[in-house]
């Protein structure tokens, strides 16, 4: 994409139950996941739990670590993001992925949010979603049983046109959990109504 883009919040609060996930390619980029996710599995579990059990620490950044190798390898993306409320919590992966806008606003956010990608079991459910920072935009709920699979799974889509940068932009998430998905639901939503887009030069790293 020609058009270089960052993510960033209007909501500080976030950063407690969200966290950036590096992509890494190249020489080190093993090194550097490791010492990334041992490093914020210690903080996360230091703000949410105020101790320190090094095992369940060891799995979190396990965790942390296979989202960072594994997820971009299967699927484009841009930028990568986990919820990740408590301590004692799985983290779900949340992808971004943004493309140059081109034709009719209406049939590309249908794209992007799969209003008639094939095997749902059920129609999604869509609804209006624009955002003050992204502009205008959709959301879906849908469940789908994937090819090849028996289990069915449940997928949360966003998409806006982000007129200001020019780009078409998906944020989804896929989880076979789904009653916890379900349940979370107005979390995500709170996430994307505090997203904004920045250029990369404009993201400060502590």
């Amino acid at each position: 994409m020609a058009i270089p883009y960052a993510i960033d919040f209007t909501d500080e609060r976030l950063v407690d139950e969200w966290v950036a996930v590096p992509i890494l390619e190249g020489r080190g980029a093993g090194r550097l996941r490791r010492k990334w996710a041992k490093k914020y599995a210690e903080l996360h579990w230091r703000l949410h739990d105020g101790g320190r059990d090094k095992a369940q620490v060891k799995e979190l950044a396990r965790i942390l670590e296979g989202i960072s190798e594994q997820f971009p390898q299967k699927i484009p993306m841009q930028h990568l993001f986990a919820y990740l409320p408590g301590a004692r919590t799985d983290p779900l992966p949340f992808f971004f992925y943004a493309v140059e806008s081109e034709g009719p606003v209406g049939p590309l956010l249908d794209t992007l949010v799969q209003r008639n990608e094939p095997g749902a079991v059920r129609d999604p459910q869509i609804v209006d979603f624009a955002t003050d920072n992204l502009g205008q935009g959709l959301r879906s709920i849908r469940h789908f049983v994937p090819k090849g699979s028996e289990t069915p799974c449940v997928s949360v889509n966003y998409g806006w046109r982000v007129d200001s940068y020019g780009i078409d932009l998906s944020m989804r998430t896929v989880s076979d959990d789904i009653d916890w998905v379900s349940a979370n639901v107005d979390a995500f939503d709170a996430f994307a109504r505090s997203m904004k887009v920045v250029h990369p030069d404009e993201i400060t790293v502590d």
